[in-house]
């Protein structure tokens, strides 16, 4: 919310919104063919740190900058810097991630990510009430305002990095080493490669629609930036209390089972955008709160199908580095294709009794309509639960 107000007050175009999100997800070309190089990093924990400091500090420099660069040139400001950001967790994911993998005990990975989100959304209330509060008085046209609200917020990010430098790295993980002769191994994994697939084929609405939330929301419907907050307050609420019992859940029925469930919720998400309007932001507080459920059980699902589909010996970096590339090079063309179709509908305009559809109702509804076929491929999930239960069998 608060990147979006910026870039809008200083300028930037809100259809161009959709490049910020492609930029970022572009970076991971970096990843694919630097991660053999960084693989063979004797301290990675250090690396991961290190990066993962020189990512806010590079935003610090683009908010203060930008500003005073020429109207033309903001846009390209603001892109190199999220590029470079993004280059830098980019290569960091398929260690960090093989990292938080190797503590969880796989019989209990459910009940671990639920306390996990658990833990996290406490944060995250907490902070979004106070963003949201300080965006309220700031005011959403006031870029010095923004640009300060921006670099408090990238100092947290310094001080994240900061707190995981007396945690423990297993040996293992620092001494993995993989090349690209290992990426194409991974797709003769069965299991992930479906997974990989379910993955890519469920999420292309969201690929397409997801840089344009917050344009919706202060552009179309005008609502304030504390509105905005306790909307996702009450999202992170829903969610906080609903994600263990979803952990529980997915180690009992397994992944895929659970799953199944998202689907239609999703479909109706995406409609409450068609349905909502500048004196109608009920639909949108709804859809945002039903939602909730459908990503607290989706992140554990996914994750915990994510972390069974790959083997527990070999090049497990290599997995992950195959997973982000695949759902971030996703992103990044949704993001390029957002930007082509929203030009289309917008001389569209529809009335429908109390309702009128705008061309970013329509796109809205585009996407909620492609959710109804793209939900078939939560079937592509590989059965966490009956593959635990063949292994048990067979040992």
């Amino acid at each position: 919310m608060v990147f979006v107000a910026f870039a809008l007050a200083i300028g930037v175009p809100k259809n161009m919104m959709g490049y910020f999100s492609a930029t970022i997800s572009f970076a991971c070309i970096v990843q694919l063919l630097c991660l053999p190089l960084a693989s063979r990093i004797r301290n990675r924990k250090r690396f991961i740190l290190t990066a993962a400091t020189i990512e806010p500090l590079l935003l610090i420099v683009a908010v203060v900058i930008t500003p005073f660069l020429p109207p033309a040139a903001r846009p390209i400001s603001l892109g190199i810097a999220v590029f470079l950001s993004a280059v830098c967790l980019h290569l960091t994911r398929p260690f960090s991630e093989d990292w938080l993998a190797t503590t969880i005990p796989s019989g209990l990975r459910g009940r671990y990510i639920g306390r996990r989100v658990r833990l996290s959304s406490i944060a995250i209330i907490a902070a979004t009430l106070v963003v949201g509060y300080v965006v309220n008085v700031v005011g959403t046209d006031n870029p010095t305002g923004l640009t300060i609200l921006l670099i408090v917020g990238a100092c947290f990010g310094v001080v994240a990095a900061l707190t995981l430098t007396r945690a423990t790295m297993p040996l293992s993980d620092q001494t993995a080493q993989f090349g690209l002769q290992d990426l194409r191994l991974v797709f003769k994994t069965k299991p992930f490669a479906r997974l990989l697939m379910g993955t890519i084929l469920f999420n292309l609405p969201f690929f397409i629609a997801v840089a344009y939330y917050h344009v919706f929301n202060l552009e179309i419907l005008n609502m304030s930036p504390w509105l905005i907050a306790c909307m996702g307050v009450g999202y992170l609420i829903v969610k906080l209390l609903a994600t263990p019992w979803f952990g529980r859940m997915c180690d009992r029925v397994g992944a895929r089972t659970m799953l199944r469930l998202t689907g239609p919720i999703y479909v109706l998400f995406f409609m409450s955008f068609s349905l909502a309007g500048p004196d109608r932001v009920w639909p949108m507080i709804l859809g945002w709160a039903f939602v909730a459920l459908a990503d607290g059980i989706y992140f554990v699902g996914m994750t915990a199908a994510l972390y069974d589909s790959i083997p527990e010996q070999g090049s497990r970096p290599a997995y992950f580095a195959v997973y982000n590339i695949a759902v971030l090079g996703s992103f990044a063309i949704g993001g390029v294709l957002a930007v082509q179709l929203l030009p289309q509908l917008q001389p569209i305009d529809l009335s429908w009794g109390i309702f009128n559809l705008c061309g970013y109702h329509l796109f809205f509804a585009l996407m909620g309509i492609g959710m109804i076929p793209c939900s078939i491929a939560m079937v592509l999930i590989p059965d966490s639960k009956r593959r635990s239960i063949n292994k048990k069998v067979t040992t």
